[in-house]
């Protein structure tokens, strides 16, 4: 794992949960957070476990998207 993708968990910045928030009407499972340069980790938010990984951020929102039905 690269050794800078720690901090980069941080829920800042994350696009996924304000469209998450005004579309379901309740927290999102699955967040979509920056991992390096080019990379998307679709973590889950209660435990924090990569669930998947995109190159595109939209691809990445997708799959999150998906994750949540």
């Amino acid at each position: 794992m690269h050794e800078n993708t720690e901090f980069r968990r941080e829920p800042k910045g994350v696009s996924y949960i304000e469209y998450a928030a005004q579309s379901f009407n309740r927290p999102p499972r699955f967040v979509v957070i920056p991992a390096g340069i080019g990379f998307f980790h679709i973590t889950e938010q209660a435990t924090g476990r990569v669930r998947g990984f995109r190159r595109e951020h939209t691809e990445a929102c997708a799959l999150a998207r998906h994750l949540e039905n």
